[in-house]
């Protein structure tokens, strides 16, 4: 258990089995022990009904969704792919993503939790640690430096020279440290004191301001996920809430009425939203970050697929062979979207939203069941959430979790979040018995454990 957690960040590894985009993954080759692990007492295994049902139904309309554009799967070729490669190696990833939420609903059940809570903890840890080095290299402190780049050798196998100066710690690039922050944070906090927070809150603020300074989906995650934590927290105690929305309110003013204070903190923010970087662009003429061109061309073509396939989508994986016949000519100012639609080349279009991509391949039916197998889930969290006792810490941790996911969707297309696949197995877990406790019973009431190692039966 300890070692699946903790794998969880490390995504850039040489391919080692040929499972497509799962194959740099470290989860993946932990994995298999877990499943031994529950193998061993095979009449105890359990699954959730509802998950079950979803995920039936979800499997129903992909498959319908990939018959019923068969005769464009069956015969395309681009970039070195072909239809039914790409219908394989993505259901294998939504495959293997219930199967995950499976294993942990059966582990939680077995009193895990206090596992997966010191798992991610030393996985934060390691971040921290490998990103001290990261930094070392950069100003090639010797000794440090040589320490990292042995490191990079195996925790960066795949992505190249265009990320190296991005803090990557030991993510693919700072995007998918977002991802991977966004399930280990609210997991590390899930058996420690309130006052323990303060550490790992700091440890999340720098975090949030050095490694995820290029990212604006990351800060925005992370911004509202700490929102959520900071709200729950302070629910009980509303002066204190008052009192700092005052400040905030008095504070925001002042900045705007000094004289050129307001317009040096607007136009930073400005540029960040517009252009996806503090500064302004250099040059004659530049207004635009190619970055967010690329971004709205993709989400327009998935639109596009949608618009034309709304019920049952253009079929699993092939989004991108539709691409290059839904881009404008107005987008291919980008050189993003030129090397994404032309042929020849390995870098496969991304969609960049993994809504615009559900919608796009699966049409309207995959999308909702989609939903309705994380939104049920994160509104009774949500409710059910309390930072002052183990339980109630339990159901933040998850709706923190499929909150992050929900929101990573609008920059990250994969199905690849472990995290959110593993919150979604614990959220069963530990909600399934509130329809069976009594409301005399205060804590067991909605189902979770009196500590986290106590197992739920």
């Amino acid at each position: 258990m300890f070692a699946a957690v903790f794998a969880t960040a490390f995504n850039d590894l040489a391919a080692v089995l040929p499972a497509g985009e799962l194959s740099s993954d470290a989860f993946i080759y932990v994995f298999p022990l877990l499943l031994l692990t529950l193998l061993r007492r095979p009449g105890e295994i359990r699954a959730p009904a509802a998950l079950v049902v979803t995920m039936l139904a979800l499997f129903a309309v992909l498959v319908a969704g990939v018959f019923a554009n068969w005769g464009d799967i069956g015969g395309v070729w681009f970039k070195g792919r072909s239809g039914p490669d790409r219908v394989i190696t993505q259901g294998m990833a939504v495959g293997f993503g219930f199967a995950i939420a499976l294993v942990f609903y059966n582990l939680t059940l077995r009193g895990a939790l206090p596992q997966i809570a010191r798992a991610a903890r030393w996985a934060i840890l390691t971040m921290a640690a490998i990103g001290c080095l990261e930094i070392a290299s950069w100003a090639s402190l010797p000794g440090l430096t040589q320490a990292h780049d042995a490191l990079a050798s195996v925790i960066h196998a795949n992505s190249g020279w265009p990320y190296v100066q991005r803090l990557r710690m030991t993510a693919f690039e700072v995007s998918w440290t977002a991802v991977i922050l966004t399930f280990l944070f609210p997991f590390a906090i899930l058996d420690l004191p309130i006052r323990s927070w303060r550490f790992w809150g700091l440890l999340l603020v720098v975090f949030a301001m050095v490694a995820l300074a290029q990212s604006r989906t990351g800060l925005l995650v992370i911004g509202l996920q700490g929102a959520l934590l900071m709200g729950l927290v302070l629910l009980r105690r509303i002066d204190l809430l008052v009192r700092a929305g005052a400040v905030a309110c008095c504070l925001t003013m002042a900045a705007l009425v000094v004289p050129g204070v307001g317009g040096r903190l607007a136009e930073p923010l400005t540029n960040l939203i517009e252009r996806g970087s503090l500064t302004a662009p250099e040059g004659a003429g530049a207004t635009e970050n190619v970055s967010n061109v690329t971004r709205l061309a993709a989400i327009r073509a998935g639109l596009s697929m949608f618009l034309k396939h709304p019920v049952l989508g253009v079929g699993l994986g092939q989004y991108g062979f539709a691409y290059p016949g839904e881009v404008r000519a107005e987008d291919l100012r980008s050189w993003e979207v030129r090397a994404y639609a032309a042929g020849g080349e390995e870098i496969w279009p991304p969609s960049y939203s993994i809504h615009i991509r559900l919608l796009a391949e699966t049409g309207i039916l995959g999308y909702g069941l989609w939903l309705a197998m994380i939104l049920p889930l994160l509104w009774r969290a949500i409710r059910a959430a309390r930072p002052s006792d183990p339980a109630g810490r339990i159901q933040l941790a998850v709706a923190m979790t499929l909150l992050g996911w929900l929101l990573l969707g609008a920059s990250i297309d994969s199905f690849r979040f472990f995290g959110g696949w593993i919150a979604i197995g614990i959220g069963y877990a530990t909600q399934v018995r509130s329809h069976r406790r009594s409301a005399s019973e205060p804590m067991r009431a909605s189902g979770l454990p009196r500590t986290l190692a106590e197992p739920l039966r």
